[in-house]
């Protein structure tokens, strides 16, 4: 049986769904066994002094990945690293440039490749959190254009509207790769020109397998896109799989099992966000406003055959939002 780290945090009691970032009080880490054993591997809270003053502003694991026998993960401020599999905490990084971060990597000289989500921007921090390289993830802008150096974002609760909102950072053949939230594509940094339309929704993970890469849209399809030839080679519908009548929730979290199979991360949708942000959920499948919605959850789909294998709920211990899911053996 496979085993899986899921990341994501623990809503705070009252969170309202129109105000985002008052909505998880908790981060954490579960590790799911997919015969439906669920345990608790690290719970953290980002300290006072580098996050916003409000105490409703959220602590929450956001996208990790694995480095060797380490996990490295961010919180909207901080990137942390834990041994495998004890999870003791190894390392702890933060920049005042940080804000709403989304993923981090650990790049081929040991650095940290980090989607830096508030600011438009990815960062290639050392060990130590100095920065040596930023790149915005709009190619005609610079980097602070729209920014200061000298404000510690950490404090800044939100600097919404994003222009791209990058969400996932990856490596290929040497291309720094990134993808784009509200450009809904999939960017290469190191080479403008080339870039992955997928124009369904909004785009969340980019994980790679060979020359392949697997992205999830919020509305629940599972994009796979080809990085040399620049183009989508397949889109699935993950609505039309489930056939539920219900909001499958917000889509973001994906681990490939293999060319055919993947897991994927439901986040529990309330029912103010579907009125007020989620425009996709009132026409998919011709869902009412009042169908209800389907709990925080992992699921493994089989693409080709068109079938859910297995999947597991995760609200009964204390996740309420997913942002990754890893590989735990």
């Amino acid at each position: 049986m496979g085993k899986y780290y899921v990341t994501g945090g623990r809503q705070n009691e009252g969170a309202r769904g129109d105000v985002e970032w008052f909505s998880y009080a908790e981060a954490s880490i579960l590790i799911v066994d997919e015969s439906g054993e669920v345990e608790s591997c690290a719970t953290h809270k980002t300290p006072d002094d580098i996050r916003p003053d409000d105490p409703r502003s959220n602590i929450v694991f956001k996208a990790g990945s694995l480095d060797g026998d380490r996990l490295v993960v961010c919180t909207q401020t901080e990137i942390l690293i834990y041994s495998l599999p004890d999870f003791e905490r190894l390392g702890h990084i933060t920049h005042p440039w940080l804000n709403d971060v989304h993923h981090v990597i650990a790049n081929r000289e040991g650095h940290y490749l980090v989607a830096n989500t508030g600011l438009d921007q990815v960062l290639e921090l050392d060990r130590d959190g100095g920065v040596l390289r930023e790149w915005s993830t709009l190619p005609d802008e610079d980097p602070w254009q729209r920014f200061d150096r000298d404000v510690d974002y950490r404090k800044v609760i939100t600097t919404k509207p994003h222009h791209s909102h990058p969400n996932y950072v990856v490596e290929h053949d040497g291309d720094l790769w990134v993808s784009r939230f509200e450009q809904k594509d999939f960017f290469c940094l190191s080479d403008p020109r080339r870039k992955i339309d997928i124009g369904i929704e909004r785009v969340h993970d980019g994980n790679i397998l060979g020359d392949r890469v697997y992205m999830t849209t919020v509305n629940g399809f599972v994009v796979i896109g080809d990085l040399r030839a620049g183009c989508v080679l397949e889109s699935y519908d993950l609505n039309a799989i489930v056939r539920s009548g219900k909001a499958l929730g917000w889509c973001r979290g994906l681990h490939i099992l293999d060319a055919d199979r993947v897991l994927v991360g439901f986040s529990r949708i309330r029912y103010s966000k579907i009125r007020e942000n989620l425009r996709w959920v009132k026409f998919k499948m011709g869902m009412r406003e009042d169908g209800g919605y389907l709990p925080t959850r992992i699921v493994c789909f089989h693409l080709t055959e068109g079938r859910a294998e297995w999947e597991i709920n995760l609200e009964p211990y204390g996740l309420n939002a997913v942002f990754s899911i890893l590989p735990a053996s």
